[in-house]
């Protein structure tokens, strides 16, 4: 079965009912309505609500997917919840070749605290006023343990995700509130032997005319830069280093393994991989000496202490900032996934030396 081009894939169609911010209830209604998928319920967040999990596919090949582990990054949940309809529609090839276990939505608490901002075209100073984040040391991605200290959604979702069998690939959908294009990690493992990957990722970045997130932290929280808008994935010991740097061993013990780590220690040497995908582009040429991440961050910490809607304004004005449509991110998450799995699926077919 031949695969889609990275330009049709840019062009699959996202219905409109896949932008929406579903709470558990509705989340629960959504994914029971879905006949190609086997649903099931595996524990409760911090607030008793529901955390969902679905299987998928016939293949050999296993693929885990966790969405929405940090508060404020909505698309990654609407993107696994319309994953079943994608990839019937324009990648089923994949479901032959692989069984899908999929939590799609690792923060249910964590989701309702930012509704008051989310919008089908989302504001930037409604987001400014009303975005809630947990703060480093409690954020979900770097919660997966079964330790009782652990939060209850990282011990629900592990035996679901990785308890079964080792892992091709693990994806873990992510965005960033704002940047000056798309950003990609990969675990090191793989950077060395998915140069046409990541080709093919910037290929995509471009069929929707978004640049490239251009940033060098030379290996600081684990992230080191591969090429232009790709990185490593970071690490649990990286961020305890950092923390442990900085005086703070306090903070430094809280962060646990994340998605990626536990993926990985499955022992199958899977390809992992993370979106991070700007809810906001900020239109302007990227430096990896002075990057436009941090000028924009000191500018708003700026804005925000001069106070008024004329200084957010005049921000939004310098850094040339707009809302990237949610279909934009959710084809771009798409086509990050099916891109990645057809490359293990061929680096898996080839006989070893």
């Amino acid at each position: 079965m031949t695969a889609l081009s990275i330009g049709d894939l840019a062009k699959c169609a996202i219905p409109p009912e896949a932008i929406f911010f579903r709470d558990t209830e509705a989340l629960g209604e959504h994914l029971r309505n879905r006949d190609e998928i086997e649903l099931s319920t595996l524990g409760q967040s911090r607030a008793g609500q529901l955390l969902y999990g679905y299987t998928m596919g016939t293949g050999p090949l296993t693929v885990s997917i966790t969405a929405g582990c940090h508060a404020d990054e909505p698309v990654g949940p609407m993107t696994a919840q319309i994953l079943p309809e994608l990839l019937r529609l324009y990648a089923p090839e994949l479901l032959e070749l692989f069984s899908f276990r999929v939590v799609p939505q690792m923060n249910p608490d964590g989701a309702d605290a930012n509704r008051p901002w989310f919008a089908s075209n989302p504001d930037f100073a409604t987001y400014v006023e009303h975005a809630v984040r947990e703060a480093p040391g409690d954020d979900v991605e770097f919660g997966f343990s079964e330790d009782e200290k652990a939060r209850p959604e990282c011990r629900a979702a592990i035996p679901f995700l990785w308890h079964h069998k080792p892992v091709a690939a693990h994806f873990s959908l992510h965005g960033m509130a704002w940047a000056e294009g798309a950003w990609y990690l990969l675990n090191e493992l793989w950077a060395g032997r998915s140069d046409m990957l990541m080709d093919e990722l910037i290929a995509s970045a471009g069929c929707h005319d978004m640049p490239l997130h251009e940033i060098d932290r030379k290996g600081l929280k684990g992230f080191t830069r591969i090429r232009e808008g790709v990185a490593t994935t970071p690490s649990s010991i990286a961020m305890r280093a950092f923390f442990d740097d900085e005086n703070d061993p306090e903070m430094a013990a809280k962060f646990l393994p994340s998605s990626m780590e536990v993926a990985m220690a499955t022992g199958d040497a899977p390809l992992c991989m993370v979106s991070e995908l700007p809810l906001f582009l900020l239109d302007v040429p990227p430096s990896i000496e002075n990057p436009v991440l941090f000028r924009f961050r000191d500018a708003l910490n700026e804005a925000r202490a001069k106070g008024g809607a004329y200084a957010l304004q005049e921000l939004i004005q310098t850094f040339r900032l707009r809302t990237v449509p949610i279909a934009t991110q959710i084809q771009l998450q798409f086509t990050m996934m099916v891109r990645a799995l057809h490359h293990v699926a061929s680096q898996r077919a080839r006989p070893s030396k």
